[in-house]
C-alpha cells in the first residue's frame, strides 16, 4: 500500500510535450465519437455499422443507458474532462493538473473493460463506435501508465 501511495503522490517530471499532445488528440477523438453517438441517440437514429455488425443490438440494449441517460453522455463528460485537464496543463504547466487528469484514465479504462465484457459475453455483438471509444480510452490509459512509470523521479527509501 505504501508503494501505491508513493506512485500516486510523486510528481511527474519531464513528461514530453508530444506525449501530452497525443493524449489531447486522443481525448478529442473520444469526445467526438461520444458526441456523435449522443446526437444520434436523441435523434432516434441508429448509426450505420460498416466495420462490425451489431450496432443496433448494442445501442438499443438496456446497457446503453444508465437511469435513462445514454452512456454516451457519460463518455462526453469523461473525454471533455480529460481534454480540458490536458489543455489546462499545456497552458499552465501545473503538474498536479496533469497528474489528476491521468489518474482519471484509470476510471475510463475500467469502464471500457466493462463495456467490452458486455458486448462480448452478454450481447454477443459489437458496436464500432463503442469500440472506437474503447480504443481511445485504452490509449489514454496506456499514455497515463507511461507517464506515471517513466516520468516520475526515483525516490530511494
Amino acid at each position: 500500500m505504501k508503494h501505491l501511495k508513493n506512485l500516486l503522490t510523486r510528481p511527474l517530471v519531464n513528461v514530453p510535450k508530444w506525449l501530452v499532445w497525443v493524449a489531447l488528440i486522443v481525448a478529442i477523438i473520444g469526445f467526438a465519437d461520444a458526441t456523435y453517438l449522443t446526437v444520434e441517440h436523441f435523434q432516434g437514429v441508429i448509426p450505420p455499422c460498416s466495420i462490425t455488425s451489431g450496432c443496433e443490438k448494442v445501442l438499443t440494449s438496456s446497457y446503453a443507458e444508465i437511469f435513462g441517460i445514454p452512456v454516451a453522455i457519460f463518455g462526453i463528460i469523461y473525454y471533455l474532462v480529460m481534454a480540458v485537464g490536458i489543455f489546462v496543463y499545456l497552458d499552465t504547466k501545473k503538474e498536479p493538473v496533469l497528474r489528476w487528469t491521468l489518474r482519471l484514465s484509470v476510471f475510463g479504462f475500467i469502464m471500457t473493460l466493462w463495456f467490452i465484457y458486455v458486448q462480448q459475453f452478454v450481447l454477443h455483438s459489437y458496436c464500432q463506435y463503442c469500440l472506437t471509444s474503447a480504443l481511445t480510452s485504452t490509449i489514454l490509459f496506456i499514455i497515463s501508465l507511461v507517464a506515471c512509470f517513466k516520468y516520475r523521479p526515483n525516490i530511494q527509501q
